[in-house]
């Protein structure tokens, strides 16, 4: 038997195309990582009332999720399964933007309104973000395909990263004063736009492979029920293993990125909040580099393998980080000047060994983020060969429901250690170093990752789905469709 009668493959631009719909839904993740000074800055809340406020919503989110996963599973209409959920939710987002920004002109009704915004904001999220993993079943099954995906969703991560955070650090702060209401409008219609063409591109290139055809065994009338998903869950253990591994990832990695604890490592320990987007800037070429030539490797290893790889070198990394911060001088972190960013000569050691060591982490962390979505693609594939059940909506959906609510507690994290560290409010680019803000600094930067890469190793320890088993599901998914006729 041929690999032609097994795999569906897809053109490499539809591939590409449909990377869009991930990029299109980051741009909104990464502009809420900066809601909470949004929320404190210009609506008013205090620290504990936005970190309450922001994990309520994060729950709430994450409940919604298999709701919304079972309404995909159950939906083939005109437009096919995935591109309504594609089109509507990208809406829905841009909706809650305005609502979100008119919210700070509503006097006493001004919290029921954001929080109203933000409800508003997670239906949309939901909707959209559930296909970027869901749809992964339809674009390709081919095992050497599928990390080609990993590749294009990689690359524009990173070109999204270096954008927006030289957007915010080097434009938006800068022209504004701070994280205003005027600098908040502004990116948001940014947001907007942007994410709009992003969703645009996405549906473009997936929609010849939205059809009836390409969804499972391709039955005609498939009765999903909540239960099935229930099922799944039980029974299911490469979802289970994956599923702790992707919630604990996206934790520490939220952490890690987050608006606040960027403030704290390049504004208040490196002394110049624009060293951020200047730092993205120079790194984001060497880590597109070592990204690629790592998940060429990944990809004949296997996705286990590549994700195991990808836990590996991120540990290694970050460890010798931590030291440079350590023993090294952070304040020393400088290009030069305002003319000389390219000037080698004129960096420090600590900027030279700090961009190495972090292109090199990148690119490890990238192989882990990005081989996580055709991941969970060969989970609903297993899902079809043991039960002959069509579930993507619902696998990705419990996989996006278990990350909300394990991420929910991002902000609360931050919060507690800024707290501890006896702040009343979120540090600022203002805020004065001190000796508490660089351990919560070197905590979330280089801890809590190392924390969620050993959670990796475990997990991935009882997770079945190698190279050789998903050779062993695409043929079995062939056989059954065989027998269907």
């Amino acid at each position: 038997m041929s690999e032609t009668t097994i795999y569906n493959r897809a053109k490499i631009w539809q591939i590409g195309l449909f990377s869009f719909n991930a990029t299109s839904v980051h741009l909104y993740s990464m502009m809420m990582a900066y809601i909470v000074y949004f929320a404190s800055g210009v609506i008013g809340l205090g620290i504990a009332m936005v970190s309450g406020l922001l994990m309520a919503m994060k729950i709430f989110d994450g409940i919604i999720d298999p709701l919304a996963g079972w309404f995909i599973d159950r939906t083939n209409g005109k437009f096919g399964k995935f591109r309504p959920f594609m089109i509507l939710g990208n809406a829905v987002m841009a909706l809650s933007l305005l609502l979100m920004y008119l919210c700070q002109f509503a006097g006493a009704a001004k919290i029921p309104m954001f929080i109203l915004a933000y409800i508003v904001h997670i239906i949309g999220y939901t909707a959209q973000f559930c296909i970027t993993r869901a749809a992964q079943t339809v674009l390709t099954n081919d095992p050497k395909q599928r990390p080609v995906y990993s590749a294009f969703d990689m690359v524009m991560n990173v070109i999204l990263y270096v954008c927006v955070s030289m957007l915010v650090s080097n434009f938006l702060v800068v022209k504004h004063g701070d994280f205003t209401g005027g600098m908040f409008y502004e990116y948001f219609v940014i947001t907007a736009l942007i994410s709009a063409a992003c969703a645009a591109l996405a549906v473009i290139g997936i929609w010849k492979k939205d059809r009836l055809e390409f969804f499972g065994l391709a039955e005609k009338a498939p009765q999903i029920k909540l239960r099935d998903g229930w099922d799944m869950l039980r029974n299911n253990r490469s979802v289970q293993m994956l599923m702790i591994s992707a919630a604990t990832d996206k934790l520490f990695s939220n952490v890690t990125t987050n608006a606040v604890i960027t403030v704290i490592i390049f504004g208040i320990i490196c002394g110049d909040f624009a060293l951020s987007g200047l730092f993205n800037l120079h790194v984001f070429a060497p880590v597109i580099v070592i990204s690629l030539l790592c998940i060429q490797y990944a990809r004949k290893l296997g996705q286990k393998e590549a994700f195991l790889f990808g836990t590996y070198g991120g540990m290694f990394f970050t460890i010798l980080i931590f030291i440079l911060f350590v023993f090294g001088d952070p304040s020393s972190f400088t290009f030069g000047g305002e003319t000389s960013y390219f000037k080698f000569s004129e960096w420090t050691a600590f900027t030279a060994l700090f961009l190495i060591l972090m292109a090199f982490r990148g690119g490890f962390m990238n192989v882990n983020t990005s081989i996580l979505i055709p991941m969970v693609a060969d989970c609903a594939d297993y899902e079809v060969a043991r039960t002959g059940k069509y579930l993507p909506g619902m696998i990705g959906a419990m996989f996006t429901c278990v990350d909300k609510i394990i991420t929910s507690l991002t902000t609360v994290i931050v919060g507690a250690l800024v707290l501890m560290a006896g702040h009343s409010e979120f540090p600022s680019v203002n805020t004065p170093y001190s000796a508490e803000l660089f351990w919560i600094g070197m905590i979330c930067f280089c801890g809590l990752p190392m924390f969620s890469w050993i959670i990796n190793i475990v997990c991935m320890r009882y997770y079945p789905l190698n190279k050789a088993k998903m050779a062993e599901v695409q043929e079995a998914i062939r056989e059954a469709k065989e027998r269907q006729g």
